[in-house]
């Protein structure tokens, strides 16, 4: 696996918005980057103790270790397959398909795959009408913002969680097909808010650049600097 540029297209860039974000979210999740230097199982624990830790809870599954994790390619550490195809990528690779106690094997399939869902959303959303006004930060009230996905987090069903974040996204544009995205998305900001602030738990690149697209989340930085 060194191909990296098979997670690279003109109109979504993992690795632009880990560039742009990258010293945002090692702030957010000092425990995620803290773990990129070991193996992928481990990893895969902590994210998703993380994830729900942002979501307002603790995990609480049975076992609460990780399965086993193989690929179809060498992986020296986590950090290196992170630099190769994004760590939202990673992150869907890891906890979208099975429940975390759970043996996986990664694909290259699989990761196109979870890329290639991203692409959509960034090709639906990044161009899209912004909503009116500016929150100075998301307004995180875990009980009623994570709502949808906390119970499958805290058991440790991320792979629950993730299917419903991405019927979050099919009712988002479940209209598009008789209207352009542009005019559509304003009719329902509560829950385009409320999808990219669950987005922000498992792909947090993608989802805080799309909250400031929108005008939801004022950029953390000027000028380069974290404020």
């Amino acid at each position: 696996m060194d191909d990296s540029s098979l997670y690279i297209s003109p109109e979504y860039n993992p690795h632009s918005l880990m560039r742009d974000w990258g010293f945002f979210v090692e702030q957010q999740r000092p425990d995620i980057y803290a773990s990129m230097s070991g193996p992928l199982s481990p990893l895969r624990q902590i994210l998703a103790a993380s994830i729900t830790t942002m979501a307002g809870g603790e995990l609480v599954a049975t076992p609460a270790t990780s399965g086993k994790i193989t690929t179809d390619f060498v992986v020296p550490d986590a950090r290196t397959m992170c630099q190769e195809v994004g760590l939202d990528v990673l992150t869907l690779a890891l906890l979208a398909d099975v429940p975390l106690h759970r043996p996986l094997q990664i694909t290259q399939n699989a990761l196109i795959g979870h890329w290639r869902w991203l692409r959509l959303v960034w090709r639906t959303l990044a161009d899209a009408k912004p909503a009116t006004g500016c929150f100075d930060t998301i307004p995180m009230t875990p009980e009623s913002t994570f709502a949808a996905l906390y119970p499958a987090l805290v058991a440790g069903r991320s792979n629950v969680a993730i299917a419903r974040l991405r019927t979050m996204f099919q009712s988002l544009t479940v209209h598009s097909e008789t209207q352009s995205m542009q005019n559509s998305l304003p009719e329902s900001p509560d829950a385009l808010h409320s999808f990219l602030a669950n987005l922000t738990l498992f792909c947090p690149f993608i989802g805080y650049d799309l909250l400031c697209r929108h005008g939801l989340m004022k950029a953390p930085w000027i000028k380069g600097s974290i404020e």
